[in-house]
């Protein structure tokens, strides 16, 4: 299993809207939707500033897979406004391997 994590560098004031703009497009739902996405979400820091969007997926196949579609780059057009650093189709995030995890 792996963890990926996009870290998002947001403008002054527009946290509240980047949230919005991944909920009116669907963005997190698409990705669990896809084969081998186990969970996603998106956080935002206290102070606005900064978000990061974390997933954790089967494999690096699974994760190969959504970075490869042809509509995920569509959507930077939505979040580019809200971002101090603009987004594009070959954005990814940082890949960690879940070393352990704890059962429930």
């Amino acid at each position: 299993m792996i963890r990926t994590v996009l870290r998002l560098d947001v403008r002054p004031g527009h946290a509240n809207q980047l949230v919005e703009a991944f909920r009116s497009r669907e963005i997190l739902e698409t990705s669990i939707a896809q084969d081998g996405c186990l969970s996603t979400e998106i956080a935002v820091s206290e102070d606005g500033l900064e978000a990061i969007v974390t997933a954790t997926w089967d494999d690096m196949a699974a994760y190969g897979r959504w970075t490869s579609r042809s509509d995920r780059g569509s959507s930077a057009e939505y979040l580019n406004p809200h971002l101090s650093v603009p987004l594009d189709a070959a954005t990814v995030g940082r890949i960690y391997r879940v070393a352990h995890r704890p059962v429930l």
